[in-house]
């Protein structure tokens, strides 16, 4: 068995590991102050060791942090306060530092949902699903779930059609589209129960259908004018901007997904070639496109002034410490609303301005240049042509010519 560490020897540890990850000296600082409220409040109680129980006590009672409580997002000092606490706690048992404490809790309270939930994400992934499909899908089984134990149900045998109903009656007043994403997990969730004989009955047949024709929606697209609006409100000058003007030059000029810019790695660039290779995350299918210029200087100027000097196969990284590279789930909508605010580009009713609306952007140029619909689905990694139809919705004049003349239609 270990011998208990005094706790002014585990804090100083903490520290060194900290400034060792490259953290500003302001964060080293709050961490600083807080282990020293720990170590007081620790002495105050006779005790110089590593106790829990004893700050779990000052959490409660300096803090007025317990386990029920839920922190709104507002509160960043006492979810750092926790993130001491669990890193103390770590280090004790001798765990390795970890870049994140507060994981998302369960809304569920009945711990054999949580564990139902659990295997039919693991049954999701068996079956060759997305871990961004996945994720969804679980989040929605849990809602489900929340639903249905705050309609009283303990087990899930006690799933019932007048259960689901109750449910579905939520989903009023939510648009089509919502009510389909949601609908549409829970189906395979019931199926999943079924199947695995959590229930008797295959109620998953009752969930409703919401028939959406996403052909209908009109594409969101900048004007030329908007785009290079957009880059030149970026400051170049400073190590976060060219960073920035890479990835927006990258979905921009390339169409290439943000998830995908996300996960591009230094082998993925022939520099030789001039050609950017890689799987798509979505699809799993394999591209190759075109390294232009202008593309290529900004990744050369991110990479030589202004990516951290750290050692990862990733090309984009976070500038905060510790340097990693972006979740595949990351939309940016942070950054490029920042640079829709400092040039002053007004939002539009209905029309979306993020990262996704400059894919359909370079299609719809590549439309307008009267480029086939093969050629657009190969630029834009789409697994099927029929995807770039929808851009012929943004075009003025190929929808003239779609038109008919009242003779033709007997009119």
């Amino acid at each position: 068995m270990k011998e208990p560490k005094q706790l002014q020897e585990l804090t100083s540890e903490l520290e060194r590991k900290l400034a060792e990850r490259r953290q500003s000296s302001n964060v080293i600082a709050q961490y600083h102050y807080i282990f020293n409220v720990f170590i007081a409040y620790a002495q105050s109680s006779g005790e110089k060791y590593f106790s829990p129980e004893i700050l779990e006590r000052c959490l409660r009672e300096h803090y007025g942090i317990t386990e029920q409580i839920v922190l709104s997002r507002r509160q960043h000092y006492k979810k750092k306060v926790i993130r001491a606490y669990q890193m103390l706690c770590d280090a004790a048992l001798g765990n390795p530092f970890v870049d994140r404490y507060l994981g998302p809790k369960s809304m569920l309270i009945i711990d054999e949902h949580n564990r139902v939930v659990g295997l039919f994400c693991e049954h999701l992934s068996e079956i060759g699903r997305s871990k961004k499909t996945i994720n969804s899908y679980q989040r929605y089984a849990m809602r489900f779930l929340d639903h249905m134990e705050k309609q009283g149900v303990v087990q899930l045998a006690d799933l019932s059609v007048e259960l689901l109903h109750t449910y579905t009656v939520t989903m009023s007043g939510h648009n089509k589209c919502t009510v389909k994403s949601t609908l549409g997990p829970v189906r395979i969730f019931l199926r999943f129960l079924y199947v695995n004989e959590y229930i008797s009955e295959d109620i998953s047949q009752f969930v409703g259908r919401v028939n959406v024709r996403f052909q209908t929606r009109i594409p969101s697209i900048w004007t030329k004018e908007e785009v290079l609006k957009l880059l030149a409100a970026i400051d170049r000058g400073n190590p976060s901007g060219k960073r920035d003007y890479a990835i927006i030059l990258l979905v921009a000029r390339l169409g290439i997904r943000v998830g995908d810019v996300n996960n591009l790695k230094f082998e993925n660039i022939d520099w030789q070639k001039s050609r950017i290779s890689f799987v798509q995350n979505k699809t799993h299918n394999p591209v190759v496109l075109p390294l232009l210029k202008d593309v290529g200087w900004a990744i050369i100027d991110y990479i030589q002034n202004g990516r951290p000097k750290v050692d990862s196969p990733y090309i984009f990284l976070t500038h905060i410490p510790p340097y990693k590279r972006y979740s595949s789930e990351n939309h940016l909508h942070a950054t490029i609303a920042k640079y829709l605010a400092l040039a002053d580009i007004q939002d539009q009713p209905r029309k979306k301005r993020g990262m996704h609306s400059l894919r359909h952007t370079l299609a719809n140029r590549l439309q307008e240049n009267r480029e086939s619909y093969h050629m657009i689905s190969s630029a834009l990694g789409h697994s099927s042509p029929d995807s770039a139809s929808g851009y012929v919705k943004t075009d003025i004049e190929l929808l003239r010519e779609c038109a008919l003349d009242p003779w033709e239609a007997g009119i």
